[in-house]
């Protein structure tokens, strides 16, 4: 059975997108989309959260889409095991194809990549860094991410997430676009202002934690006015 949450209606309700990009044409224009800054400010949210002297020997990236976040996880730590998880064989691909251009083939350590969706991820053994960017809010529903996350840790694993922040109403969201996709594609202007539409508030967010008790372990922050991260409280 589903479980159901108790959001607020103060806000614009959030409107689904599909799962997964299984357009070749969409997947591409994804793929050569100009995310530099946001993604480069991302990741040194990340780093400023990480433990001190933390070296995972395992890392699972959940939803690596086109592989850009994946390659910045990999120049980071070039001698951890890595599992780069994606539903859509589009997206594994563009990431397989940007891995192959980082990854020596003297390289010992093991990279995987599996087309799987992550309702239905077992992993077999627990990873020391989870790490996911913008796929929470593709899915129909949010809590086949968080048992995703729950099943793939341990009692030291550090989580990290990151996803958009859904605005306020129609004119924020369009405002939005205006600001930080004016100048991309059509087909990239539409992708964001449907993600938008379908992202989770930080309330719905911290209440999808207390179901799920992980709301102990971790913190939900805004960081821009578009994005919310996600990650391991301090010990």
């Amino acid at each position: 059975m589903k479980r159901s949450l108790n959001f607020s209606f103060h806000h614009m309700i959030r409107i689904p997108e599909p799962e997964l990009m299984d357009d070749p044409i969409q997947a591409e224009s994804y793929a050569k989309a100009d995310f530099e800054t946001a993604h480069s400010f991302l990741v040194r949210k990340f780093q400023d959260r990480l433990p001190l002297r933390f070296i995972p020997e395992s890392i699972l990236d959940l939803g690596c889409g086109p592989g850009d976040m994946s390659s910045r996880l990999y120049s980071q730590f070039p001698n951890a095991n890595f599992t780069f998880l994606d539903g859509s064989e589009f997206m594994l691909d563009l990431c397989k194809k940007r891995m192959g251009t980082l990854v020596s083939e003297k390289r010992k350590n093991k990279i995987q990549f599996k087309k799987e969706l992550i309702q239905d991820f077992v992993p077999e053994s627990p990873f020391d860094l989870i790490f996911s960017n913008s796929l929470l809010h593709h899915l129909h529903d949010p809590f086949d991410f968080w048992a995703g996350v729950q099943r793939s840790i341990h009692e030291d694993s550090f989580i990290f997430i990151s996803d958009l922040m859904r605005p306020d109403s129609l004119t924020n969201a369009n405002q939005l676009i205006e600001r930080y996709a004016n100048n991309e594609p059509e087909i990239l202007k539409r992708d964001f202002y449907n993600s938008l539409l379908a992202a989770y508030r930080i309330e719905e967010v911290k209440e999808m934690l207390e179901i799920v008790r992980l709301d102990s372990k971790l913190i939900v922050e805004p960081v821009t006015d578009r994005h919310w991260i996600c990650h391991s409280k301090p010990k």
